[in-house]
């Protein structure tokens, strides 16, 4: 008697609804896709149908109060939104119970930015304002994500800091590891203040007892201050099946924004203010410049070629 295919059938049940639904209404026809023998099928005939609702529901709230600590101001924007609350619950199915656990947050961000598209917003400016933060959030993931496996693969990093002084004004620089950049419609802190009213431990509980109104989600989206956010993910504890990562950020003036197009490996500073000083720039812009990449050197988020 062999276990296996028991085991997928009571994971499907966990996680696939409408499978559940059929097993609620009629056990034995739901399970016929199972190579169980009368023995493994009756061993079903002991689970009740609103205890496996109950399980089920319980695992999903649970999962998604995790994944709310990657998403805080979507899952917040999402709660808004007509039904959105069920599509979270409802992203909670074996497609996404199948993957890793350290890539589970990046898919969930993927599906969601994917459900975007058939959500009603007030407005199409709207939903691009709602879709770019979580495209901020989901690039912070990714970055996450990768850095936990690569730590994984080969043990933790150590950590680098280049300092720019008058000779390494000269040095190409680049994006580091484990960096995203993105902009959003105000600082990723505000953003934070105005919709997550609670600690992210709390917020999934918090949204599914009291959403974020419609209202003061249209006041908070249609107020722009844009800004670059630029997150570097560290890892803050060690871990053998999954270590956790916290983010370092720099927020910069949405202008500062095009000059990301140099940040590859082919440009110095001084190369880029150069052009910038060719093209007209005024000595203030050319120091404010400088401060703003010398930030983001001592934050890591830059490194040299």
């Amino acid at each position: 008697m062999s276990f296996e295919q028991q085991e997928r059938a009571l994971f499907d049940l966990l996680f696939d609804s409408e499978l559940r639904d059929r097993f609620c209404e009629d056990q034995l026809k739901a399970l016929t896709d199972y190579d169980l023998d009368q023995a493994e099928q009756d061993d079903f005939k002991a689970i009740r149908p609103e205890a496996l609702k109950l399980d089920a529901a319980m695992r999903a709230d649970l999962l998604l109060s995790q994944l709310c600590k990657s998403f805080p101001l979507s899952f917040s924007i999402t709660s808004s939104l007509n039904e959105g609350l069920l599509v979270l619950k409802q992203l909670i199915d074996t497609k996404t119970m199948h993957t890793p656990a350290i890539e589970r947050a990046t898919m969930i961000g993927n599906r969601l930015r994917e459900q975007y598209a058939s959500f009603s917003f007030t407005s199409e400016k709207e939903q691009a304002i709602a879709t770019a933060i979580l495209e901020a959030e989901l690039g912070m993931t990714w970055t996450s994500a990768t850095l936990k496996r690569e730590v994984l693969d080969n043990g933790p990093l150590p950590e680098t800091q280049a300092n720019l002084d008058e000779n390494s004004l000269q040095k190409p620089i680049k994006l580091a590891s484990f960096v995203s950049a993105s902009i959003i419609p105000q600082s990723y802190g505000q953003l934070k203040n105005k919709l997550c009213t609670v600690d992210d431990d709390c917020l999934w509980r918090q949204l599914n007892k009291i959403p974020l109104s419609v209202s003061v989600r249209t006041r908070i989206l249609h107020t722009e201050d844009p800004r670059l956010l630029v997150a570097r993910a560290h890892v803050s504890r060690i871990s053998k099946c999954e270590p956790a990562a916290d983010f370092k950020t720099v927020e910069l003036s949405e202008g500062f924004a095009p000059l990301f197009q140099h940040v590859n490996g082919s440009m110095s500073v001084a190369q880029i203010l150069a052009q910038l000083k060719q093209i007209g720039a005024q000595e203030q812009m050319l120091q404010s410049i400088q401060a703003a990449f010398q930030q983001l050197l001592d934050s890591g988020m830059l490194e040299f070629a």
